[in-house]
Parts: structure tokens; sequence; C-alpha cells
């Protein structure tokens, strides 16, 4: 019987916070977390997971593979997929 782990809930690296700045010069930073944290949380949950783990705790298809135990190739699946969610999700940021 598989146990589903709870989420590690932590705040984002100011790094990635500010690599999506760089993407959305107009938007205010409250803004664009807030944006962000709606986006992550529309996410599939097992993408979300991978996201997190691998950039936002910066540990990479590993740490995404041990989060969710998979294997790499899965969890970097899931993690680019993720990410790409996201990016469309946050797409036309200035446009609003």
């Amino acid at each position: 019987m598989s146990q589903e782990k709870p989420s590690r809930c932590r705040t984002l690296p100011p790094s990635v916070v500010a690599q999506v700045i760089d993407t959305a010069p107009l938007t205010s930073r409250a803004e664009l977390l807030h944006r962000l944290e709606l986006a992550l949380a529309e996410l599939p949950p097992a993408e979300r997971m991978a996201v997190v783990a691998a950039h936002g705790y910066e540990e990479g298809a590993v740490g995404a593979a041990m989060e969710l135990d998979v294997d790499n190739a899965d969890a970097d699946s899931l993690a680019r997929s993720g990410l790409q969610l996201l990016r469309a999700a946050l797409d036309g940021l200035d446009d609003d």
C-alpha cells in the first residue's frame, strides 16, 4: 500500500523568482508571486511536486524522483511538463 507523502511547503528561492520577474518586467513582484502561486496550485499534483522539488528547491530530477518515488527519467519528464504548464499559465502576464 502506497502512502502519499505530505508536500513540503517552502518559499521559492529568490533566484527562481528573479528569473520569472525578468520575463515580466511590467508586473509587480507581489502580482507575479500571486500569479505563480495560482498557476502552481492548478498543476496536477505530480507535476507540481516535480517542479517544486526540481526547480524550486534546486534539487533537480534526483530530488523530484525522491519526492515522487519514481525514477529520474519520469521525474525529469514531469518537471518539464509542469514547467510548460506554468509557462502557459503565465503567458501574457504583461498583457493584463
